[in-house]
């Protein structure tokens, strides 16, 4: 079953300033905005993050300020400029289009080291990318400088190490999180937590079966990385749906990703 690609293709953003290409390889990056588009895991994702950006945004008749920190090429910009101005940070420069038309607003940086900003964004979105950085600390303390008074953070990441598998070690990934470890970080970090909640809760259980019998390709043809037939792509896309509908309503107990929202502390 192809589940979670989360733990494919963000890259190692601990560097001291940008890589030249994902820890899979640079042919994977040349179809990350291919997969991006067209994987369920990701077009569920979209909606759920939307959902909160939505839920706890604070703008009220006004263009928001927006950073997507890891943003690769502006994936869900499209979406995400609806709500306002968007400017992005992205240290894998593969993932970065010389020719896109959004380029001029993506710094290729490293998150922790780019370069100064102020505490006047509405909203700061990392979506899996904190398991990335190897000092989480900072990144999350940088998260935290970045708010406004009214702003909003939206940070998803992979969840349960019981999920820990070489695909986590291929991608880069330094940890899987609990809830409580997630809230525990973003509270350290100065960081006001408005809600977190697991989604993916039907994955667990694959991805488990996954960890236990199914080894990682390291190529973009990976079945585990390129969506699958359109008939499945479309059933997991709708499952994800309902499960996402679901733990807004109910807190699940578990799930293989975790979606917080937090605001700076006063």
């Amino acid at each position: 079953m192809s589940v979670d690609p989360s733990t494919q293709g963000q890259g190692d953003v601990t560097a001291d300033s940008t890589v030249d290409s994902t820890l899979m390889n640079a042919a994977y990056s040349g179809v990350y905005g291919e997969i991006y588009r067209t994987h369920w895991w990701w077009r569920a994702r979209e909606h759920q993050v939307l959902h909160y950006v939505r839920k706890h945004g604070r703008w009220h008749g006004r263009r928001a300020k927006v950073l997507d920190v890891g943003c690769g090429d502006g994936f869900i910009w499209r979406r995400l400029e609806s709500f306002g101005d968007v400017e992005g940070i992205e240290p894998d420069r593969v993932l970065v289009a010389p020719d896109s038309p959004v380029r001029d607003r993506i710094e290729v940086a490293d998150f922790v080291q780019g370069r100064p900003r102020g505490a006047d964004h509405d909203l700061v979105l990392m979506l899996d990318v904190l398991e990335h950085i190897e000092d989480q600390d900072a990144a999350l303390r940088r998260v935290a400088s970045l708010l406004g008074p009214d702003g909003r953070g939206v940070i998803t990441v992979p969840a349960l190490m019981a999920l820990w598998s070489e695909f986590d070690e291929l991608s880069g990934h330094f940890r899987r999180y609990t809830r409580a470890s997630l809230r525990a970080a973003l509270e350290s970090a100065g960081l006001r937590v408005l809600e977190v909640r697991y989604y993916y809760a039907w994955t667990v259980l694959p991805l488990f079966l996954r960890r236990l019998f199914f080894k990682a390709a390291t190529s973009e043809y990976s079945h585990f990385v390129k969506a699958p037939a359109t008939p499945v792509n479309q059933l997991m896309y709708r499952l994800s749906r309902v499960d996402h509908w679901l733990t807004r309503r109910l807190p699940a107990p578990a799930g293989s990703s975790l979606i917080a929202v937090v605001a700076r502390t006063p």
